[in-house]
């Protein structure tokens, strides 16, 4: 018996199925949807977005063990010489010593460019399970190589891949959840990077002083288990509708909401998703990288690309990369210094998941703002305490305690406010194009940032040590002031509305205010 066509799938109205009527009230049903109906009726959806966190344990983790290679003994040893001779002590060639590290930075510069055209062209889904695929023979080399260059090769192949990563699991779970739930699981994607790094931390601490290779061969068998984890899930999960709907595959895209939860009203959602996407197509005709850069969707693209390096500005790369050396000039033990490592990582996985209800309460703009604002104050706090003399305990105790509070914070707003607004902000129809700009552009200040601190902070260079502060004091208050005059609400709004915000040219502070209930959409564009 042949199969009935659904009657969504015209993308013309019909007297029958009034396509701008349908959309109408799917959009009152995503504002009318509470949260907690949202967690009932909606339940295969939040599975598949916790799914697609996965991919975020691995921007956090590999790049936390690539970053503490260098410091591992038994690396040193089988890939260094023994300097001064006769001590017993090995240290890595400078080169090495500063190329590892890079590594995954130049995964993040460049990966997202190409995972944001494949966004477009093949999905989300698919992307991910590609580069996850291919991950596994990279990592290999990681395990099997004997030699420096191998293990490098590896680790910057392997980055290229799972640089994408930014890009793919948020755009995923963007388009799979509902308006009332898709702040708290794009969030989710910065608790998965926090975690990642976390364990890293915790394996190396368990592995660092064993007198052979597993020193530093475990570390990278381990990251096995989150691309195997995630490959045997993929194959199962729905594509997103949204990306369906744009290859007018309309029966799969069926397919996919009824397995997210949208069963009652189809039809509905289908419409709205067809509306959006059709009003998208008219505002801009092609779909490459230069249409990131014409008309409002340049204000988008831009707003995207401040806001992700804002959390670069504020400071986070001081944090996340000297907080060792800090507790260590404040005198504790290297072993001591590795567990206060443990405890910030810890902190900021604290500091994420109070986040997610406030999200639902607070919204994006403020949150961020706030956040910003405060460690804003705690970097100038770290520089007025590194101007009190080097024998002052107190002081060097007071800075390391300032680096648990700024981690807990930024992981309260800022780290995971960026996930959600990079990937609510953008259109639909170029969505991955936006995000792989964004990542991009603002990777580029991480790395002229991770190149610099070095030579800032060392006591034979700049040695401006905690001084540094007072620099990120100042980019943080860039980033306030752009944010008040720039960012806007995206909170409750569907991926329409926001269309129709941005072409109105509505201005930031107006966005969570603006009345849309009753627009006429035949005159929006």
């Amino acid at each position: 018996m042949a199969s009935k066509t659904h009657p969504s799938t015209d993308i013309s109205p019909d007297p029958k199925h009034d396509l701008i009527e349908s959309s109408q009230r799917a959009t009152q049903r995503e504002h009318d949807l509470t949260v907690r109906q949202a967690l009932s009726k909606h339940r295969s959806a939040i599975f598949w977005a916790a799914y697609f966190i996965l991919p975020g344990f691995v921007i956090g983790y590999d790049p936390t063990i690539l970053g503490s290679l260098v410091g591992v003994p038994q690396f040193r040893k089988d890939f260094g010489y023994e300097h001064p001779a006769g001590s017993g002590t090995y240290v890595l060639a400078p080169s090495w010593t500063s190329a590892f590290p890079y590594a995954p930075i130049i995964g993040f510069l460049v990966a997202p460019i190409w995972a944001g055209w494949c966004v477009d062209r093949f999905g989300p889904r698919k992307t991910l399970l590609c580069c996850t695929t291919l991950s596994l023979g990279t990592l290999l080399m990681e395990v099997l190589g004997n030699t420096a260059g191998i293990i490098f090769a590896g680790d910057l192949l392997t980055g290229l891949l799972t640089g994408g990563f930014p890009v793919l699991g948020p755009a995923y779970i963007s388009e799979i959840l509902p308006v009332s739930l898709r702040g708290v699981g794009l969030a989710a994607n910065n608790f998965a990077q926090v975690a990642g790094s976390f364990i890293a931390i915790g394996i190396l601490r368990g592995t660092e002083t064993r007198p052979d290779k597993w020193a530093y061969k475990i570390p990278f068998i381990t990251e096995y288990a989150f691309p195997v984890l995630f490959i045997l899930g993929a194959f199962f999960a729905p594509e997103t509708p949204w990306f369906l709907v744009k290859k007018a595959r309309y029966e799969e895209a069926a397919n996919s909401l009824k397995r997210t939860g949208y069963t009652e009203d189809l039809d509905d959602t289908l419409a709205h998703m067809k509306e959006t996407i059709l009003m998208g197509e008219q505002c801009v005709s092609t779909t490459t990288y230069l249409d990131c850069f014409k008309g409002t969707n340049f204000r988008r693209t831009l707003i995207c690309s401040i806001c992700y390096s804002g959390q670069f500005f504020c400071g986070v790369n001081v944090v996340s990369s000297y907080c060792t050396y800090f507790f260590q000039l404040a005198g504790v033990s290297t072993d001591q210094a590795f567990d206060l490592s443990l405890g910030l990582f810890a902190l900021g996985i604290v500091g994420n998941v109070v986040s997610w209800p406030l999200l639902s309460i607070w919204g994006r703009r403020l949150p961020y703002i706030l956040t910003c604002c405060a460690t804003a104050t705690l970097m100038f706090l770290i520089g007025f305490l590194d101007l009190a003399p080097s024998s002052n305990k107190g002081a060097l105790y007071a800075k390391s305690s300032m680096l648990l509070v700024f981690y807990l914070i930024y992981n309260f707003g800022l780290g995971p406010l960026v996930y959600a607004l990079i990937a609510e902000i953008p259109s639909t129809t170029i969505r991955g194009k936006t995000m792989g700009v964004a990542c991009s552009f603002a990777h580029i200040f991480s790395l002229v940032i991770t190149a610099a601190l070095p030579y800032a902070m060392s006591p034979l260079e700049a040695n401006w040590g905690g001084k540094i502060g007072f620099l990120f004091g100042g980019l943080s208050i860039g980033v306030i002031v752009w944010a008040c005059l720039c960012l806007p609400e995206t909170k409750g709004r569907t991926f329409e509305e926001l269309d129709i915000l941005f072409e109105r040219k509505t201005p930031a502070w107006k966005f969570s205010s603006a009345d849309l209930t009753n627009f006429d959409r035949v005159t929006v564009t």
